[in-house]
């Protein structure tokens, strides 16, 4: 068991977990028979997220979506360093798309930029750690596992300035 645990562990550092995982998906999708996973883009890279202060009280997530790829839009969800889910997200409309694995859905191509209201507490401490949830496929008939990723955002007035993921 251990050995297998430290197996896993291995394959986790090198991103390689995250391409077994996407290929034991593509045995199981729709249409993914002929999809080879060594051809697939790690999800970091098929979804590039940044983010940054639109104004003193808003952060803006985007995602830069490569081509052939898209993210469902009810696949996001936000929460703050302390646990609070953020659901006041607005979302931009989106695609309908019919998809086979969860059936009609607002998808995202291309990019998505996402406003964030902030809480007085995280203004009051003029920046905050943000929990970004997000779930993509690729058009070859892969989907990805939901993606965790934990951002900086440092507030006040608007920045300008994107920060990519820690």
């Amino acid at each position: 068991m251990k050995r297998i645990l430290r197996v896993l562990a291995s394959f986790a550092r090198t991103g390689a977990l995250t391409r077994a995982v996407i290929a034991l998906l593509a045995g199981f999708s729709v249409g993914a028979a002929a999809a080879d996973p060594s051809e697939l883009l790690d999800p970091q890279d098929a979804f590039r997220l940044s983010v940054g202060a639109l104004d003193a009280r808003t952060a803006e997530v985007e995602f830069r979506i490569a081509k052939g790829y898209y993210l469902y839009r009810d696949r996001f969800r936000f929460e703050t360093a302390s646990g609070r889910v953020i659901a006041e997200a607005k979302l931009p409309a989106g695609e309908m798309k019919q998809d086979a694995f969860f059936g009609n859905s607002v998808t995202y191509r291309d990019h998505v930029r996402i406003r964030v209201p902030l809480s007085r507490e995280d203004l009051a401490l003029g920046r905050t750690r943000l929990k970004v949830i997000s779930q993509g496929c690729a058009d070859v008939g892969v989907c990805y596992v939901p993606q965790e990723q934990w951002v900086e955002v440092k507030l006040g007035a608007a920045s300008g300035s994107k920060v990519s993921p820690r």
